[in-house]
C-alpha cells in the first residue's frame, strides 16, 4: 500500500460514531455464567428486569425482559417486607445476595448462575430469631416475560410466533420465542416441581401464544423461633422449548445448595491473589471487573454451543452483541489468561478459527462476519499479541492450536492483513481508523505502528517456537525495520522536546494527538521503547500537559479523553496504571464507575458513569492494569516503568 493509496479518505471533517452522554444512572448488579447473563438485576431487591443469551442463527444477543422476568416477595403476618429492607452482599466477586431482617425474621436471597448449567438458581430463605414467638411467612418468587429482542448494536423485537405451554414431564412452566423456527427458549420450574399459578388472558391457563403470561410460585409456612423456610426456583435456557425445560429438571436434580456453591467456586477460583493488608477495596474493584469480563466478554452460543466474543452480553452496552478483536485480545485477554489459561487457550482457538475471516475489519458480527467496515491496525495485531502472551504460559497449548487446520488458516490470514498494511515508501503501517473507531487523520498512527513492532516481534517468536530460529529472524527484522521507520517518520519536536507524534503521512506531515483506547502512553509497556526514553517522557508530559486539546484538565478522576468520548476514560486510567502512575491505585476504589464496574466514561468530579455502561472488555482491561501495577515494587508517585 502507498502512502498515497492510504491516505485517499474524504477532506471534509471525519464522520465519528460517538456514544450518548448519561445523566442519572440507576447501579445495577450483574451475574451470569457462559450460558446466560443476568445484566440489570435492580440492587434494592433482587428484582431480574431481564436475562440475554447469545444467539449464532440470530447473529447477536437475545434479550427476554419482563415485568418483571423474576421479582420476590416475602409476607410475615401478612405484612410485605418493603424493598428498602434488603441490603446487597456482593460474595466471592460477582455472586449477589440480598440480606435482610425484618419482624423477627431473617431473610435472605441468592441468585446465582451455575457455570456449567444452561440456568438460573433463585433461592429465597426466612429463619425465625430463637425466642421470637410464631410468625406466618409466604414467600413468593412470580414475573412474567413480556419482550423478547434482538440486539445487535440496536435494539428490535422478535415478532414470533411465541408460545407457552406448563409441561408436566418436566413440571415447567415453559415459553418458546420464535422466529419462525424456534429462536429461544425460556422455562421456570420450582425445585419441588409444584405447578406455578399463571394468571394469562387465554382460557384454560395450560397453553398459549404470545408473550405477556404471568406466573408465580407460593411457599407458606408458621415458623416458630428458630424455624426455616424457604422457596427455590430455576429458570432454564436452551434452543428451543424442550431443551430449556429440561435445562430446570438438572438444576432441580443438582439442588440449589451444590448449584449456588459451585458457583461460588468458580468465581473464586478466578478472582486473582490476594493483594495483601490495606488492599481490601481495591482487590474487591479488581475481582468484580475480572469476574465481570470473564461472564460478560465471552459466552456460549445457545443454539450451536459455540464460544464467542464479545464487547458486551450486556445491552447496556451502546454495542452490545458484536465482535471486536482488539476488545477481546488486547483488553481482555490479559485478564483472562492471569486466572484462567486453559479459557484464554478458548478464547485464541475462537478468535483465530471465527473471527480471523476478516481481520483487521472494524466490528464482527458474533458469527464472524463483516459488521461494520473498515480497517484497524491494531485489530490485526491483536491476534498476534494474545498468541504470544499464550506461549509465554503454555507453548505446548500453543502448538495444539495451530494442528488444528481452520487456526492455522486463521493465522495465515492475519499474517497476510498484517503485511497488506505495510508501505514500501515509507516502512510504516497504514490504518483507515483509529482504535477509537473514528477515522484517522493521516494514515500512519503512531500507536498502531507502536502495537505493529509488538506485533512482529511476536510473530517472530511465535515462528522461532514453532519451525526454529531460522523463521523468527525474518519477522524480528521486520519488527525492527519498522521501530526505525517509526524514528524516522513519526517523531517530531514537541514543546517538552523531541515527541512521538500521533500520526503521519510518512512525507512530512503530522498531527499531534493522543486517546485512551489507542494510546502512546502504551510504548513502554509494549516494549517498543525504554521507558526513561526522552522522546517516550516528553510524549507523555505533551499528553497530560494544556498544550494537548484533549489534555486531562480539572477534577480528581480526570484523565486525557479524545473526540470520541470527551470525560475521563477507565481505559486511560488503566494505561496510567500500566506506565506507572499509582496514584490510581487509591482513587479507583473510591470512584462509584457503573456500580462498581468499568464503563466506557466516568465523570472528571464524581467517578459516576457518563457513557459506555456494561463495558466487559474495558473491565478486564482495569483488571489486568491493577495486576500489573500491583505486582511491581511501590513507587514514591507517578512515573514510568518497564513492565515486570
Amino acid at each position: 500500500m502507498s502512502a498515497a493509496e492510504a491516505d485517499d479518505r474524504p477532506a471534509s471533517e471525519p464522520i465519528l460514531t460517538v456514544p450518548d452522554v448519561l445523566d442519572a444512572v440507576v447501579p445495577v448488579q450483574p451475574t451470569g455464567s457462559q450460558w446466560v447473563a443476568l445484566p440489570d438485576i435492580e440492587v434494592a431487591d433482587g428484582t431480574v428486569p431481564s436475562l440475554t443469551v447469545l444467539h449464532d442463527r440470530a447473529g447477536g444477543l437475545v434479550e427476554l425482559r419482563g415485568a418483571p422476568l423474576v421479582g420476590v416477595d416475602v409476607q410475615i403476618d401478612g405484612r410485605e417486607v418493603p424493598a428498602g429492607a434488603w441490603t446487597l452482599e456482593v460474595a466471592s466477586g460477582l455472586l449477589p445476595i440480598w440480606h435482610a431482617e425484618v419482624a423477627g425474621c431473617r431473610l435472605q436471597l441468592t441468585i446465582a448462575c451455575p457455570p456449567e448449567q444452561r440456568g438460573v438458581v433463585i433461592e429465597v430463605v426466612a429463619e425465625r430469631r430463637k425466642g421470637a414467638g410464631a410468625a406466618d411467612v409466604e414467600l413468593v418468587v412470580a414475573g412474567s416475560l413480556t419482550q423478547a429482542a434482538l440486539h445487535v448494536f440496536s435494539s428490535r423485537p422478535l415478532a414470533g410466533p411465541h408460545r407457552w405451554r406448563f409441561d408436566p414431564w418436566s413440571r415447567a412452566l415453559v415459553w418458546e420465542v420464535g422466529a419462525g423456527l424456534p429462536v429461544v427458549g425460556l422455562a421456570v420450574r420450582a425445585a419441588d416441581g409444584h405447578e406455578p399459578q399463571v394468571t394469562s388472558s387465554e382460557a384454560g391457563e395450560v397453553a398459549g401464544t404470545g408473550l405477556g403470561t404471568s406466573w408465580a410460585h407460593r411457599r407458606r409456612a408458621e415458623l416458630g423461633g428458630g424455624d426455616a423456610t424457604s422457596l427455590v426456583v430455576y429458570l432454564g435456557v436452551g434452543r428451543e422449548a424442550d431443551s430449556a425445560s429440561l435445562a430446570t429438571v438438572d438444576l432441580a436434580r443438582r439442588g440449589a445448595a451444590a448449584s449456588i456453591a459451585a458457583t461460588r467456586a468458580w468465581f473464586d477460583a478466578r478472582r486473582g491473589p490476594d493483594l495483601g493488608p490495606g488492599r481490601a477495596p481495591l482487590q474487591a474493584v479488581r475481582d468484580r471487573n475480572r469476574l465481570f469480563c470473564l461472564t460478560f466478554a465471552a459466552g456460549r452460543a445457545i443454539d450451536t454451543d459455540g464460544l464467542v466474543l464479545v464487547t458486551s452480553r450486556s445491552p447496556r452496552y451502546y454495542v452490545s452483541g458484536a465482535h471486536w478483536t482488539r476488545d477481546s485480545l488486547l483488553w481482555a485477554f490479559p485478564a483472562v489468561l492471569a486466572v484462567d489459561p486453559a479459557e484464554a487457550a478458548r478464547w485464541v482457538e475462537a478468535a483465530l478459527a471465527r473471527y480471523a475471516h476478516r481481520p483487521g475489519d472494524h466490528a464482527l458480527s458474533i458469527t464472524g462476519g463483516s459488521l461494520y467496515p473498515g480497517f484497524e491496525l491494531d485489530q490485526v495485531c491483536a491476534f498476534h499479541l494474545a498468541l504470544d502472551a499464550l506461549l509465554s504460559i503454555d507453548p505446548e497449548a500453543v502448538q495444539r492450536l495451530l494442528a488444528d487446520p481452520a487456526v492455522a488458516a486463521g493465522l495465515a490470514r492475519v499474517d497476510a492483513a498484517l503485511d497488506g498494511a505495510h508501505d514500501e515508501a515509507s516502512g510504516l503501517y497504514a490504518t483507515f481508523l483509529l482504535s477509537s473507531d473514528d477515522p484517522a487523520p493521516l494514515p500512519f498512527v503512531t500507536a498502531s505502528n507502536a502495537l505493529a513492532v509488538a506485533a512482529l516481534r511476536a510473530r517472530g517468536r511465535l515462528r522461532a517456537h514453532l519451525g526454529g530460529e531460522g523463521d523468527g529472524h525474518g519477522a524480528r527484522a521486520t519488527a525492527e525495520d519498522l521501530l526505525a521507520a517509526i524514528e524516522r517518520h513519526l517523531v517530531v519536536d514537541g514543546p517538552f522536546g523531541p515527541m512521538f507524534a500521533g500520526a503521519g503521512d510518512g512525507r512530512g506531515r503530522h498531527v499531534l494527538f493522543d486517546e485512551p483506547p489507542g494510546s502512546l502512553e502504551l510504548l513502554a509497556h509494549r516494549g517498543v521503547v525504554a521507558a526513561d526514553d526522552p522522546r517516550f517522557l516528553a510524549t507523555v508530559a505533551w499528553i497530560g500537559s494544556e498544550h494537548n486539546p484533549h489534555g486531562p484538565g480539572s477534577g480528581r478522576f480526570a484523565t486525557p479523553t479524545c473526540p470520541h468520548a470527551e470525560h475521563p476514560w477507565l481505559l486511560a486510567i488503566g494505561n496510567a496504571l500500566l506506565r506507572g502512575e499509582d496514584r490510581w491505585l487509591e482513587l479507583l476504589p473510591e470512584a462509584p464507575m457503573d456500580h462498581g464496574l468499568a464503563c466506557e466514561t466516568i465523570d472528571a468530579d464524581t467517578g459516576a458513569p457518563r457513557t459506555g455502561l456494561g463495558f466487559a472488555t474495558c473491565a478486564g482491561w482495569l483488571a489486568h492494569a491493577i495486576d500489573v501495577a500491583t505486582a511491581r515494587p511501590p513507587t514514591d508517585g507517578p512515573g514510568a516503568h518497564d513492565d515486570p
